[in-house]
């Protein structure tokens, strides 16, 4: 008792102790959480102009170009179609911060009325989906959105649940109304661009001229291969001073990393595809076995087919290559041994079940019979088709069921590629065994019924009924335990980047060499999935460290990479350049070289006397088309150059190419009959000014921004 009274005293003291306990515990794991609570929508993932784009809005914009794609009737899934939208989303997303902070320093600026003029005009290609087309003209219609807007709006406001479809629209619509007002945006600076490209009366001429007359010239070529790399020396000295001459070509804007990795593909053993074979052949002798259209379903089915079989008349556009050729040999009722194909990596086997001459296109009319109880609905449907089988007019016994029955073709190519359930394919089947004028009922699984009419069929085809048994050659989970376990022993026995260059070949692997690889590439050698490894190079790799094994590919590639190099932005390391460089060097040298041996050449004769040289009649030689040399088989502009300036008969040399010397005479001038009309050529003129000038804007924007793309960390 005692004891007890003494917790009774002490209890408040216990309590409060205990709740600070609690309090303490539960304020600690808030703030462990509360920056990431904080951050979770503030994660940059790209700057521009100091404007940060969060990883939250980044997706969004994701979302939106993938529901513009699914609208589009375009696939919006797969890792390649993925990777794509979101480059499209980042692209967009640059551009239009580069351009719409230019503009807002120019004072430039769309409306809302002018963006719903846009929207009523209609003329965008953004705006030309079915959504936003009026039925009965098949037009754009700028109603059709604003009573969309309008309900969407007013079911929002109500509370009620949207439906997907519904969000999708809108969302395709927001995202068609702000690209409108920034390519009107885009469209106004440009015009503004525009404005500024003019040219004058003396440059037009000047061009015209130099455009309208061409020369016919014989020329003597000396090309640079011509002389032995021996016969020239290159110091590191050139090599610098070269580098030097044309340092701001080696400038580059984003950094970059070089590599080393091992890339393994899991392939198939010979065991895999022995035991493929196997199991075809086995497929093969059960489906050359089936008795009945049953049996020919059931055996397709257990073959573990890749291709389904559907019992449905084809044309050949609807079967694997390596069948389609093989069905006009085959005799109906065969099936076939199976074959390898090498193209697709797949073994074939068929049956042709069946091979007619059948009707490519049906026009035809449909009655949907109304009703629950199916008692109703089969008397109804009964007498339906006694009316039209008497000579009762379609369309007017549609009209009773509030029906138009109006007529619709039907094409070979609209289903024979689709997947059918046996509803579909009883329809499809009952439309192209009728008959012109024939009436059919056909009863669904559902309990529907549907009364048909064939008005007329043409363009009769060859076409077939295959049942196939296709199935690619792949990798056992023994082959793939067995190329990882061999790959891990000799990574854990060779564990750096010298040990791994040396014992890689013996082992039966290739140590291959990358460079250049950007953070904003989506794979490494082109093998999918490889993010992974993107992101440890540029996040946590040094120079030097070899990567953990990743499993890459679609689950079928092992690769290991080693990080070799860092190259920063801004101008390149000389001694990465210097193969390069050093070749520069030697086509100057040998340039040089050929120079000083063709030293008192002073006319054609001459010149057709060096040693190497190689003569070419070449006509037509204009100041504005760099004249193509055939004895080096390159464009030379240096010789269009000399030659506009030069007067029949006359003798030019040597003149410095980019892969020779050369000698030439004048030996006809041409000039063009056109007249010279100034405002046409000014014209022309400023517009070829302004795609020059255009190109090179959004680069200059860019360079000035400094941008920052760091989507490799969390996409």
């Amino acid at each position: 008792m005692a004891v007890l009274q003494k917790i009774r005293k002490r209890q408040i003291l216990l309590v409060s102790a205990i709740a600070a306990g609690l309090l303490f515990f539960i304020l600690e794991a808030a703030m462990e959480s509360l920056p990431s609570l904080l951050n979770q929508n503030k994660i940059n993932v790209g700057e521009v102009n100091g404007e940060k784009l969060t990883t939250q809005e980044y997706q969004n914009l994701i979302d939106e170009i993938q529901t513009v794609y699914e609208i589009q009737g375009q696939s919006a899934t797969g890792e390649d179609i993925l990777n794509r939208i979101k480059d499209e989303a980042w692209q967009t997303y640059v551009q239009n911060q580069l351009i719409q902070s230019e503009c807002e320093k120019l004072g430039l600026a769309v409306s809302d009325e002018e963006v719903q003029d846009l929207l009523r005009s209609g003329a965008s290609q953004l705006l030309q989906i079915p959504m936003f087309m009026n039925q009965q003209t098949g037009r754009y219609d700028y109603s059709i959105i604003q009573n969309f807007v309008t309900q969407y709006n007013e079911m929002k406001n109500s509370g009620q649940q949207m439906p997907d479809e519904v969000e999708k629209i809108y969302k395709y619509y927001a995202f068609a109304q702000r690209t409108l007002r920034q390519q009107a945006l885009m469209n106004k600076y440009q015009t503004l661009l525009t404005n500024c490209m003019f040219s004058n009366p003396v440059e037009a001429k000047q061009v015209f001229d130099q455009e309208s007359n061409t020369s016919d010239i014989l020329l003597a070529s000396v090309p640079v291969s011509s002389v032995e790399d021996n016969k020239v020396e290159v110091s590191d000295q050139d090599i610098k001073a070269k580098y030097n001459e044309n340092k701001e070509q080696y400038k580059q804007y984003v950094e970059t990393r070089d590599i080393r990795y091992i890339d393994v593909p899991v392939k198939a053993s010979k065991a895999d595809i022995a035991q493929l074979e196997k199991e075809m052949q086995t497929s093969a002798d059960a489906l050359r076995a089936a008795a009945t259209d049953k049996d020919v379903e059931l055996a397709v089915k257990n073959s573990e087919t890749e291709l389904r079989y559907t019992n449905l008349l084809k044309t050949k556009n609807a079967f694997p290559m390596a069948i389609a050729s093989r069905l006009d040999s085959v005799a109906v009722g065969t099936t076939t041994a199976p074959v390898f194909d090498a193209a697709t990596n797949s073994y074939y086997a068929f049956r042709l079940v069946n091979r007619v001459q059948q009707a490519d296109s049906v026009l035809f009319r449909q009655i949907g019979v109304p009703g629950n109880d199916e008692k109703v609905v089969a008397k109804t449907a009964d007498s339906i088709f006694n009316a039209i089988q008497a000579g009762a007019n379609f369309k007017e016994v549609a009209k009773k069921y509030n029906q138009t029955a109006d007529s619709a073709w039907i094409s070979t190519a609209s289903y024979e590629n689709a997947q059918m359930d046996a509803d579909n394919l009883a329809f499809v089947n009952a439309l192209y065994d009728m008959q012109p004028g024939q009436v059919r009922k056909i009863n669904f699984s559902n309990g529907a019924t549907v009364i048909l009419k064939v008005e007329q069929s043409k363009h009769p085809v060859t076409k077939y009924n295959v049942a196939p048994i296709v199935r690619e050659v792949r990798f056992s989970e023994t082959t793939y335990n067995e190329t990882l376990t061999k790959l891990s022993t000799f990574l854990s026995e060779n564990k750096t980047v010298d040990a791994i260059t040396a014992n890689a070949e013996k082992n039966g692997y290739h140590f291959l060499d990358l460079n250049d690889i950007t953070s904003s590439g989506h794979s490494i050698a082109g093998v999918h999935n490889t993010r992974d490894a993107i992101k440890w190079l540029f996040e946590d790799a040094k120079t030097g460290q070899v990567s953990q094994l990743y499993e890459c590919g679609d689950q079928d590639h092992f690769m290991v990479v080693a990080l070799t190099g860092i190259n920063k932005a801004g101008y390149r390391d000389i001694n990465k350049l210097k193969d390069v460089l050093k070749e520069e060097v030697l086509i100057d040298k040998k340039l040089a070289f050929i120079s000083d041996k063709a030293k008192g050449v002073n006319d054609m004769a001459a010149a057709q006397k060096l040693e190497n040289a190689k003569i070419d009649t070449i006509r037509g030689v204009s100041f504005n088309n760099p004249t193509f040399v055939p004895a080096i088989a390159a464009s030379e502009p240096a010789i269009s150059a000399s030659a506009s300036k030069t007067e029949k008969g006359k003798f030019v040399g040597p003149v410095k190419g980019e892969r020779g010397i050369y000698f030439f005479q004048v030996l006809n001038k041409n000039q063009k009959s056109d007249k010279f009309d100034a405002k046409t050529e000014k014209s022309t003129l400023a517009n070829r000014n302004l795609q020059y000038a255009a190109g090179n804007v959004i680069n200059v924007l860019y360079r000035n921004a400094n941008v920052k793309d760091q989507r490799y960390i969390y996409f």
